[in-house]
């Protein structure tokens, strides 16, 4: 692979030399009341995802930025978002004076992951579900995985991420979701899998979760979907902010459950207790970010903790003599001790583990991306990523160790309003030292082309991309994959939109090589391993609502999705003469899985009166089904189409079986591992802007089908099951808060409300009830133009 790391350094030095010719642009302004023609003071203008500013005293603006088609959104207290789109030469100054009213305008929500390009959510061609600061803050999330169960048809179990159904249970052994943070994937190189804690959530603008196939816009791992998370910079006004918080356990469901210490102490009890801290500011020509978190847990779950300190920081530099020019320096460091246990020990003792089930780890990771953005004098833009991505075990010399060098070229076109051009290619070199996988060296990349066209009330997107992968002495290049998808303004606020991505995934290193025992069975490599392909369908209809001051949408969509060679993990046994006969699990491809199903959804921002809502909410049904499985006859009924959709209505609900036998006839065939009935649902009130109340809820349904032998071998997991079989389960949390001026804040949360003996994956139960206190201190002066909604929204991007 000598030449792809040849194309690699040219690139880098091709961007250095061009550097000096990149170019933009400036906006500049005034805003105005639409009835009365009095300038705004304070009046937000923003080019999503964070480039933005905000009018003077007199209600004028100035704001640089890059050459071609620029999308600008105003905001200001009492008038409905307005959305400007221009197109700019390079060096040009142009001028865009605007009246603001209160219009029957939509909801001015921006995506950036979908074609990497900023899209308004109404004109998407997917699914794509967003989250902003507002409901992460309320909530107290801490962690990114924690926000993303919020959204409809999202599970995340023992840390791997599944959309729709698209994954089983793969602890430690690949996601089929793609981590992007700013515009860079982020995986690990040995598991390929999310690292949550590396996620710098103090600074997270905006999280985008794009359900399907993404592997055209981001390459193999984006097999499910894309985990896309903005982080912002610095604005014209300085801010600081300090938000520190403890949660504690209260008393168990049933109070043998309880390994602590029964004192009464609610300091004694498991508890979270951190904080974390967040700078912004613009020094001259330089934005400076920088924030970290310390964090601190001890789980319910007697050998879960999690235990990390991080910094992040971004600098940005755009210098006014080279106004052509972002040159910009990324990096997180993160520090972790963590202990996770796999099941109980049993039904009447479950926060506490079985024997040999912990694993405990101690890591270090450090990401550091140095990026280089630029126009040439075509007007063309030019993206040069780089990075290096870290990964230090301390509990053993052979690791799990890993370097990435990455590189990440992208360039665009625009021609006019009508046709963007959109291409790029990419290299990862990874090396790779652990005990149970091995020592190896790769390098996997490919290169990719879209276009997007708009024509009124059209949008359409199609794009191709190829990519190869070498694996120690193999080379291993794939078939290039296809995506196109189209919306259509049907009218005025109604959209429909309807796509079709091809997908594939390699193999991660873990599926592959894995070779560990875990109490008495053992986890086997599996070197035959096929990569998965597949595709995701989906047609969709999107409603813009404005009720009052308050915008939102409501979506329903209905999904199919097949993967071919789709890699589970299996259970068997073997017998060898010198061990004898014993159990084992490895990674195999399933032959043929096929989901059906469909989501209803909404999101909604703004005002009734002193009440200010910010909501999401949704519900999804799939139905999955191994085409291979032979029990009961189901692959062959499900392989006919008429059959299948007989299931997926059939199998909507289903009766509670009194005995195994016949439970097992009903589950037949589907895929194991999955909740196929989910509802989530949060809501924010904000009462004359000082008052706050919230609400959440998530409901997954029975897990149909899982592993006969976890059954046989976890103590108790059959009888709990069986007990189980169709019910749900729930977990409610309630929430409030006071805002003592704009600068303090405190919020009370109480979580599991109900004290529900709740179980998203069996044998590992969720938390009681526990009680949560937070203190934000901000002293970043906001805007007194904007509405908290818009605060929340709009500046902090």
């Amino acid at each position: 692979m000598l030449t792809i790391r040849k194309l690699c350094i040219s690139l880098l030095l091709c961007s250095v030399c061009n550097v000096v010719i990149g170019q933009t642009a400036t906006v500049q302004g005034t805003v105005s009341d639409g009835k009365t023609g009095e300038p705004l003071e304070s009046a937000n203008v923003l080019q999503p995802p964070t480039n933005g500013t905000t009018t003077n005293e007199k209600g004028f603006y100035s704001l640089t930025v890059k050459p071609g088609q620029v999308m600008l959104v105003f905001s200001y207290i009492g008038s409905t978002p307005d959305t400007q789109y221009l197109f700019i030469k390079a060096n040009e100054t142009k001028t865009l004076n605007v009246k603001l009213g209160g219009g029957p305008l939509e909801l001015q929500q921006v995506v950036i992951g979908e074609n990497k390009i900023g899209t308004k959510v109404q004109k998407l061609t997917t699914s794509v579900d967003v989250m902003r600061p507002r409901i992460l803050e309320a909530n107290n999330i801490t962690n990114v995985q924690n926000a993303v169960l919020k959204a409809p048809g999202v599970t995340v179990l023992d840390g791997q991420m599944s959309i729709r159904g698209g994954s089983g249970y793969a602890y430690g052994s690949g996601s089929r979701v793609m981590l992007v943070v700013d515009e860079m994937p982020l995986m690990s190189a040995d598991r390929g899998e999310i690292k949550w804690a590396l996620i710098p959530m103090e600074n997270v603008e905006q999280l985008e979760i794009m359900k399907g196939a993404s592997t055209m816009q981001y390459g193999a791992s984006a097999l499910n979907g894309v985990l896309n998370v903005t982080t912002g910079y610095a604005r014209d006004t300085p801010e600081t902010k300090f938000t520190f918080f403890y949660e504690g356990v209260g008393r168990p469901p049933v109070d043998t459950f309880r390994w602590w210490k029964r004192d009464g102490s609610f300091l004694n009890a498991p508890n979270t207790a951190g904080m974390s801290f967040l700078h912004k500011q613009k020094l001259g020509d330089v934005d400076l970010v920088a924030g970290g978190m310390l964090h601190g847990m001890q789980s319910h779950l007697k050998d879960d903790y999690d235990h990390f300190v991080r910094f992040n920081g971004k600098l940005r530099w755009q210098p006014q003599k080279l106004r052509r020019l972002t040159l910009e320096l990324n990096s997180t460091l993160l520090y972790r001790t963590n202990g996770f246990q796999f099941f109980w020990k049993d039904r009447g003792t479950p926060y506490i583990p079985a024997n040999g089930v912990s694993i405990q780890d101690r890591y270090f990771y450090a990401v550091i991306d140095p990026k280089f953005r630029f126009v040439d004098k075509k007007n063309n833009q030019h993206k040069l990523y780089t990075r290096l991505f870290r990964q230090y075990y301390y509990e053993g010399r052979n690791g799990p160790h890993f370097w990435i060098f990455g590189v990440d070229y992208q360039f665009r076109r625009d021609f006019g309003r009508l046709f963007r051009l959109l291409m790029g290619v990419r290299n990862e070199h990874w090396w790779v030292k652990d005990g149970t996988l091995g020592n190896h060296d790769v390098d996997f990349g490919g290169g990719f082309l879209q276009g997007e066209f708009n024509y009124k009330f059209i949008n359409l997107t199609v794009g191709v991309r190829e990519e190869y992968m070498r694996l120690d002495s193999i080379f291993t290049p794939t078939i290039p994959v296809f995506r196109i998808g189209a919306n259509f303004e049907i009218k005025k606020f109604n959209y429909i939109r309807a796509s079709f991505g091809q997908a594939f995934r390699m193999p991660s290193l873990a599926e592959r090589f894995v070779d560990y025992d875990l109490v008495s069975i053992r986890i086997i490599p599996n070197y035959d391993l096929r990569p998965e392909r597949g595709f995701t369908a989906e047609i969709g209809y999107k409603r813009s609502v404005k009720i009052s001051n308050w915008l939102g949408y409501l979506d329903a969509v209905a999904f199919w999705t097949e993967f071919k060679d789709m890699i589970e993990f299996t259970f068997g046994t073997r017998y060898t003469p010198e061990e004898g006969l014993y159990p084992y699990f490895q990674s195999q491809n399933v032959n043929y899985v096929r989901i059906f199903g469909w989501e209803f959804s909404g999101y909604g921002e703004g005002r009734f009166g002193p009440v200010d809502l910010t909501t999401l909410f949704g519900y999804t049904y799939f139905y999955g089904a191994d085409l291979n499985d032979t029990t009961f006859g189901a692959g062959r009924e499900n392989a006919r189409i008429g059959g299948f959709f007989k299931n997926v209505f059939t199998k909507f609900i289903l009766p509670t079986a009194q005995d195994d036998y016949t439970w097992d006839s009903l589950t037949a065939g589907m895929l194991k591992y999955r909740n196929n009935h989910q509802f989530k649902a949060d809501f924010d009130f904000r009462l004359y802007d000082r008052y706050r109340l919230g609400t959440s809820v998530q409901y997954y349904s029975y897990m149909n089908r899982v592993d006969k032998i976890f059954e046989i071998f976890i103590k108790g997991a059959a009888e709990e099951r069986q007990l189980r079989r169709n019910k749900g389960d729930v977990a409610w949390d309630l929430r409030a808060g006071y805002d003592f001026n704009r600068n303090i804040a405190v919020n009370l949360l109480v979580k599991n409300v109900l004290n529900s003996n709740y179980a998203f994956r069996f044998a590992r139960p969720g938390a009681p009830r526990s009680y949560t206190i937070q203190m934000i201190i901000n002293f970043g002066r906001q805007s007194p133009g904007l509405s908290q909604s818009m605060q929340n929204n709009l500046q902090r991007m």
